[in-house]
């Protein structure tokens, strides 16, 4: 197993036993997994500019914003962050997820949850690179890169 991350996964998930098993899988399969109980967390984590690949939300988190408020909002303020959804109990309508933001049922099997988690990573990482590549040429013609406003 190499030192080079998969990625970075943002895991929200309100049940801590569920928490603890699935960023275990994702561990195992080389993610780094940052923990979120609930949707305020993510969107604190995410404010601190915590960089991510992949967020990775159950449906249902009691109280507040839900799984797919939270994709909703992430899509909106974080683009290049890749999104799925996960539920055992409630499936998505029309309009309930993003665009490009994909579910999975749960129970899922392992190596499907980590399969879907690196293909969404790696796009991720591609989009980071195209954006950066982007900036660094608009840096050498002497544009100005506005800073991310946090908060």
């Amino acid at each position: 197993m190499s030192n080079h991350s998969a990625g970075i996964v943002l895991l929200v998930e309100d049940e801590p036993l569920v928490r603890l098993v699935t960023a275990d899988i994702l561990l195992e399969a080389n993610f780094r997994v940052i923990e979120a109980a609930n949707a305020e967390e993510a969107l604190t984590l995410l404010q601190a500019c915590v960089e991510v690949d992949v967020l990775l939300s159950d449906v249902e988190m009691p109280p507040g914003v839900n799984g797919y408020e939270l994709a909703q909002q992430v899509h909106e303020r974080w683009s290049p962050i890749e999104i799925l959804i996960t539920s055992g109990r409630e499936w998505p309508r029309g309009g309930d997820l993003p665009p490009g933001a994909a579910f999975l049922a749960k129970p899922c099997p392992s190596q499907t949850l980590v399969s879907y988690v690196r293909s969404a990573a790696d796009r991720a990482q591609a989009t980071r690179a195209t954006c950066f590549a982007a900036a660094e040429t608009d840096l050498a013609e002497g544009k100005v890169v506005p800073f991310p406003k946090v908060g």
